[in-house]
């Protein structure tokens, strides 16, 4: 069956382009990326293949484009939340905790994931792009209000891109893992994950011992 989401016949130049990336990855993440043609992609969203390859060498040039601008979005909406100025950083961390691990945990997500390791494996561009669209955008966001904080006298100087990498290390690696392979527990609470993943984390940074050069 044909899959419809939508074509981007009307709008400017960017809000094309946009909504082709959009429904390109809907796409990849509803019918897998080895399914996908640029053929197929260019008829559900009605343009053409070649305007796909005026700006995409291959399917997967455009689905890194697609994953970049997914990422991208989700950073802003995370901006939104964080409010630095009237939240703490055990509210502001929470915040973003929550609304990460909500996101990585959508089935749909869990879908993606799971088919990107498994077309990763043999496709290096797409490795590198999973490994760093999405976690070095986030991981810098972090480093930043890490910064932020330490500049209030909140936190001691320390490597806040390493500690940026460990938050997201607790926060999501375990959760994720055990629902690709469906061990997750039926009770499984996700906000008091979050809750003990920040707390878990700013006792230990809180603790540390200021270094001279952060990252």
């Amino acid at each position: 069956m044909k899959t419809k989401v939508g074509r981007p016949k009307s709008g400017t130049e960017q809000e094309r382009h946009v909504l082709l990336l959009e429904q390109a990855l809907e796409l990849f993440m509803t019918e897998g990326v080895a399914q996908t043609s640029v053929a197929h992609i260019a008829s559900v969203c009605g343009v053409s293949t070649r305007t796909i390859y005026e700006r995409f060498s291959n399917k997967y040039e455009l689905l890194i484009a697609a994953m970049r601008h997914m990422v991208e979005q989700d950073v802003s909406a995370m901006f939104k939340v964080e409010d630095l100025h009237n939240k703490s950083l055990q509210q502001v961390l929470t915040d973003i905790g929550r609304f990460a691990l909500n996101r990585v945990m959508e089935p749909r997500m869990l879908s993606f994931f799971r088919i990107g390791i498994a077309e990763a494996a043999h496709i290096p561009e797409l490795s590198r792009a999973m490994k760093t669209v999405g976690p070095q955008r986030i991981h810098q966001m972090l480093a930043d209000i890490f910064r932020f904080y330490a500049a209030q006298g909140v936190l001691p100087t320390q490597d806040f891109m390493r500690a940026a990498e460990s938050y997201c290390e607790l926060l999501i690696a375990t959760p994720r893992t055990k629902a690709l392979f469906g061990v997750l527990e039926p009770d499984w609470d996700a906000e008091a994950h979050v809750a003990f993943v920040v707390s878990l984390f700013l006792r230990g940074l809180e603790g540390m011992e200021p270094v001279h050069a952060a990252s």
